[in-house]
């Protein structure tokens, strides 16, 4: 699981009713919910030390699935029915007021504080939490290459609401059908309404095993690997044995020892949720089963932890945008003392969202409380949904109008570029270029910086026949063919390969694909499939070039993702470049270009960029020796193989002590680690003249 995925988990309790003196609340049930929401607020907070407090996720799913199929089930038991229809206007009514609020909120802050840079990606998070399909859209960016890198949202929190408003949805529908083909009111419909779950909670279950296995990423975010957990909890409902009273707290807290297990236990890198998911469901499964009984009850009845449980809800949607807003307000990661004020002030405003605008709402009968008709809660709640989409829907709006202004500003360098525009800063032959101003022209602007790729879907990945293998330069009457071969790092190079070829009338292939190389070494996959592709990938491209060999070949890759995965007795370095040695000694008798790759940025430069602009070249810039820390073993293979011959460009990208972001008004990096289109253009002069030197052709 990747850090982003982890950073992403967080628990959606459902909102409670007031603890009072009478309430009929069970006060165990009000105890998980303040250790799972203290769990996560704390993972938040300390991911570090609490490494694994993202199952607070899996408590509260449990906890939902629980007591609504117990409401349903009392309800179906009473009336020989289920109203749909009333029963998502009753979870409308308890969650949106409370919901909304903080999106408004969050959308808000972001078109004041964020820089614009986030604003698309940040609105249209909002936009998915609003309707109910985060999960989804962080599902889909988590496959996609070029969306790794997004900034963790203000709202990606809202991933695990969308999962349980799914499931809010589901679970009455597929009640009903049960009901009505087992027959109302017959004897038969409970036990085939907990047969039914069950199956589908063990499906649910080996899917989630599964996919955890081969799609991880995806796993997590999914509604359908996380069912089983709602289901559990459902099931749970129709067991009306209890532990004997003596049992009762030995079950209890066996049960909390399985979640504070999990809690220390688990980290990001535990493969998760798959069968890693039945620690926490389990121990708290056995916490509801011990009942009001045990002694997590005396725990839930303290006034502390009832507050907590009673706040969690409004707890939760309010804490993750203070964590991931403030350092846009502060300029800088979050201290201890940012922290301890994040921790106060989500106390303070989930207590006044709570006391003001959720229970108003949820029990006035003058807005929708009472016996407020469904149609009318839903009209109600749909006005107010529309309220954020249409404000974050302008903000994507201006956002795009003025990255069409920023696309010109591009355009119109590109075809008249000025003296000492990005790498011609760091040419030792022009010296003017050091008393050289150009404004405060910046190029790609941070805010389109995503955007500046040269990438072509042609030139990426795999079809039915194999490696796609585009062609991006063919000349009249072209004498020679070259084909590069790489991952994201070769490809970000497709306009320095169409222009050289076409000042030397070359044709040039590409062929591409994420995290994956010509070697023969095992690389670090990011699932099953991914090891799969790439397997089918290299065999492939190797297959090709070996049945219609080029006059050369360009390699470059990454040297920081995907490395190889070395044997026994082996390093790294060793692996890395006996990996290399090996492929390359297959490939045709010709001539071998090794590009090496480019410095990497820390996570946080783009941020940094996107606040400091043109001063980035200095604020932003990060020790030379921290920015080539990865190795990616090329020129020691190049020394190995005779017709290979290592390109190396890092003195155009660093001084002998730092590496920039920003160099001679150009923006170099679109994320930490992939540099821009505008910036290859500008070093493409000196590319050309090291690989021609090298071919001498």
């Amino acid at each position: 699981m990747t850090a982003t995925l982890a950073a992403a988990a967080a628990a959606v309790p459902s909102a409670s009713a007031r603890p009072q003196p009478g309430s009929d609340l069970r006060p165990d049930i009000q105890a998980l919910r303040a250790i799972a929401v203290g769990s996560v607020l704390l993972y938040h907070l300390w991911p570090n030390r609490f490494t694994g407090g993202y199952v607070g996720v899996d408590v509260f799913f449990v906890i939902s699935g629980f007591l609504i199929t117990s409401h349903l089930l009392r309800e179906f038991t009473r009336t020989g029915t289920i109203r749909v229809a009333r029963f998502w206007a009753r979870r409308a009514k308890r969650l949106l007021p409370a919901s909304l609020t903080v999106l408004f909120a969050t959308a808000i802050a972001v078109v004041l504080i964020v820089p614009e840079a986030w604003w698309k990606q940040f609105l249209s998070e909002v936009i998915a939490s609003t309707l109910y399909v985060e999960n989804w859209l962080l599902a889909s960016n988590s496959v996609d290459y070029l969306a790794l890198e997004n900034a963790a949202s203000p709202t990606q929190h809202f991933w695990t609401l969308s999962v349980e408003e799914q499931f809010y949805i589901a679970l009455p529908l597929l009640l009903m059908t049960v009901v009505l083909l087992a027959g109302r009111r017959t004897p038969r419909a409970v036990p085939v309404l907990a047969a039914v779950l069950g199956a589908a909670v063990l499906a649910s279950f080996a899917y989630s095993v599964w996919l955890t296995l081969t799609t991880p990423s995806v796993s997590y975010f999914s509604t359908l690997t996380r069912a089983w957990e709602f289901g559990a909890g459902a099931l749970l409902a129709f067991v009306t044995l209890r532990p004997p009273r003596g049992l009762s707290n030995v079950f209890s807290f066996a049960g909390l020892a399985l979640i504070a297990f999990a809690c220390f236990a688990f980290s990001a890198e535990t493969p998760f949720p798959g069968s890693a998911a039945a620690v926490p469901v389990i121990g708290t499964i056995l916490v509801l089963w011990a009942g009001e009984r045990s002694a997590v009850s005396r725990i839930g009845r303290w006034w502390p932890v009832a507050m907590l449980g009673y706040l969690s809800y409004a707890v939760y949607l309010w804490h993750w945008p203070l964590v991931a807003l403030t350092p846009y307000v502060t300029g800088r990661p979050l201290s201890t003392l940012d922290k301890a004020v994040i921790l106060a002030l989500t106390l303070v405003l989930a207590w006044l969202s709570t006391r003001f605008i959720e229970e108003p709402v949820r029990f006035s009968p003058r807005l929708l409380g009472g016996s407020r008709r469904p149609r009318t809660v839903a009209a109600w709640c749909a006005a107010g949904m529309a309220v954020v989409v249409a404000f974050s829907a302008v903000g994507i709006a201006v956002f795009d109008a003025r990255a069409d202004a920023r696309a010109q500003t591009i355009e119109s360098v590109k075809s008249d570029p000025p003296d000492c525009l990005g790498a011609q800063a760091m040419d030792p032959a022009l010296d003017v270029c050091g008393d050289r101003e150009l404004g405060d022209l910046l190029v790609p602007d941070p805010a389109s910086a995503k955007d500046d790729d040269d990438n072509l879907p042609e030139c990426w990945g795999l079809d039915a026949d194999g490696a796609k293998i585009c062609t991006v330069a063919a000349p009249k009457g072209w004498t020679k063919r070259v084909i590069a071969v790489g991952d994201s790092h070769s490809n970000t190079l497709i306009g320095a390969y169409r222009a050289m070829a076409e000042s030397q009338g070359w044709r040039m292939d590409v062929a591409g694909i994420p995290g994956c190389y010509l070697t023969s070494a095992e690389q670090v996959a990011n699932s099953d499939s991914h090891r799969a592709g790439c397997l089918k990938w290299r065999a492939a491209v190797m297959a090709s070039i070996q049945a219609d060999p080029p006059d050369a070949i360009i390699v470059t890759h990454s040297s920081g993702d995907n490395v190889v995965v070395p044997g026994s007795g082996e390093t790294l370095e060793s692996a890395t470049v006996d990996g290399l040695v090996d492929a390359w000694s297959q490939l045709p008798d010709v001539p071998i270009i090794a590009i090496r790759d480019n410095p990497a940025m820390t996570k946080d430069t783009m941020n940094c960029v996107a606040q400091h602009r043109l001063e980035a070249a200095d604020a932003c810039a990060i020790a030379r020796s921290e920015a080539l820390a990865h190795f990616d073993g090329q020129a020691d293979a190049a020394a190995r193989v005779p017709n290979a011959h290592e390109i190396d460009l890092t003195d155009f990208y660093c001084t002998a002590d730092t590496c920039s972001p920003v160099i001679g008004n150009v923006l170099v990096y679109r994320d930490p680690r992939h540099v821009t289109a505008t910036w290859v253009r500008t070093l493409t002069p000196y590319l050309e003249n090291e690989v021609m030197a090298a071919l001498d052709w």
